[in-house]
């Protein structure tokens, strides 16, 4: 099931129970980091339940409730359809157009332009600050070596406070502070040696595994992708999205020998599109050997 996170708020799941006005337990599992959540409802006199969910981020879940457990998606469409529609119909119709227009510009930015809950776990390198990756926005709890070291929501209970830059994740400290600009260099231990040398003293110690789990990705759609599904919608409900008419570079009118440019088998299927994603293409999508 997905669910569009648009107004109003909350975002609600309604499923089906067996019996109207029961009382149901359910759990909510969290699928970026497995947190779970339990409580209690009242179904309707149309036997369903409503569940709701946070609505300041993208996420999946799972929710297991009279003996099923249901698949919930809770995602930011890239055009509101109840901003584009006066009826009911026209509606449901701007909400497939949508989510077809959607899939097709994920399939060409595959990250896509979603706000995730999501976790990454990296390795520490003995510097001050952990590099991140990916484009995280928020940090809700940190874990070092499997121990939760730093909640968000209550980060007066821990005596270490972290904090963003433009590199990753760094410890917060109100003074004057002189930032390492890479990892220490590392001397060999002997055999008699009783200090370990890995250490740093306001760092990510180097070999230390972290998971960071927080909020990834683009916290306000930009514009030009709002625009871009927007023409993606109306050629699709126009009829007018035909790759072969976009894409020939040589027709001869003998026998029809049409040739096609390579990039019909790339893209969108409409230029203008494919101009405005090419600024969000990422060059290189795994870490390795160039």
């Amino acid at each position: 099931m997905e669910i569009l996170r648009v107004p109003p708020y909350p975002v609600q799941a309604v499923l089906e129970v067996g019996a109207p006005a029961g009382t149901y337990e359910y759990t909510v599992t969290d699928m970026a980091d497995l947190s779970i959540t339990t409580g209690s409802v009242i179904s309707s006199n149309q036997s369903k339940v409503t569940i709701n969910l946070p609505s300041d981020y993208d996420n999946d879940y799972t929710i297991e409730i009279d003996g099923e457990e249901h698949l919930v998606t809770v995602v930011r469409p890239y055009v509101d359809a109840n901003t584009k529609g006066t009826t009911a119909s026209e509606i449901a119709d701007y909400k497939k157009h949508e989510e077809l227009a959607r899939a097709i510009i994920d399939s060409v930015v595959t990250d896509g332009f979603y706000y995730k809950k999501d976790t990454h776990d990296t390795v520490g390198l003995g510097a001050d600050i952990l590099p991140i990756w990916p484009d995280l926005r928020q940090i809700i709890a940190i874990y070092e070596n499997n121990a939760l070291v730093f909640e968000a929501e209550n980060a007066e209970d821990y005596s270490v406070q972290y904090e963003l830059n433009k590199l990753g994740i760094q410890q917060k400290y109100d003074g004057v502070i002189d930032r390492s600009e890479s990892a220490p260099n590392m001397l060999p231990a002997g055999g008699s040696d009783m200090l370990d040398l890995n250490f740093v003293y306001r760092g990510f110690p180097k070999g230390f595994d972290y998971k960071v789990v927080g909020l990834f990705g683009y916290k306000k759609l930009p514009s030009e992708i709002v625009r871009a599904t927007e023409l993606l919608i109306d050629d699709i409900a126009c009829g007018k999205l035909d790759y072969y008419k976009r894409y020939i570079s040589d027709y001869n009118t003998d026998q029809f020998k049409i040739k096609f440019d390579p990039g019909v088998f790339e893209g969108t299927g409409n230029i203008l599109v494919d101009k405005i994603l090419s600024k969000y293409l990422k060059p290189i999508i795994t870490l390795g050997v160039l």
